[in-house]
């Protein structure tokens, strides 16, 4: 069987990405942000369809949703957010959580603009802003400070 990417967290890079860990899950800031403290929370383990995902990881899961959802509240005042399963490339059972705002933000000097609001059609079609190691640094930590 060939090594899941997804779920050793190579693709986002845990090592310099991860801002918790959980029993069944990983929450990290996510390496290439269409919004502003754009994140991705990943299965542990790996299954390619969200009905493989058990119980216990489901109940886990509302724990992580809780407390990302009021971190990223508390950090960055988001009007909206989207969660999102998309597994046509990572065929891996992950979440985007994509906080939406209606007008820019400001954060480590630089301006972030979410040019789709309210539409969800360009979030994932267009370049995505490839931030630098320290401004994602940054961000998790902002993220951080919020989180249980």
């Amino acid at each position: 069987m060939a090594k899941c990417t997804i779920c050793d967290n190579d693709v986002f890079d845990k090592k310099n990405n991860l801002i918790k860990e959980y029993k069944y899950w990983n929450f990290l800031i996510r390496n290439r942000n269409s919004t502003l403290g754009n994140c991705v929370v990943l299965l542990k383990r790996h299954a390619t369809a969200l009905g493989d995902v058990t119980q216990e990881e489901m109940a886990e899961f509302s724990v992580v949703t809780r407390e990302a959802e009021h971190a990223l509240k508390k950090a960055w005042n988001y009007d909206k957010i989207n969660w999102m399963l998309l597994m046509m490339q990572d065929k891996h059972v992950h979440f985007h959580i994509l906080p939406r705002y209606a007008e820019k933000r400001s954060f480590a000097g630089m301006e972030f603009i979410d040019d789709a609001w309210p539409s969800m059609a360009k979030i994932f079609t267009e370049k995505k802003t490839d931030l630098s190691q320290e401004t994602l640094r940054k961000m998790k930590a902002e993220i951080q400070k919020y989180i249980s």
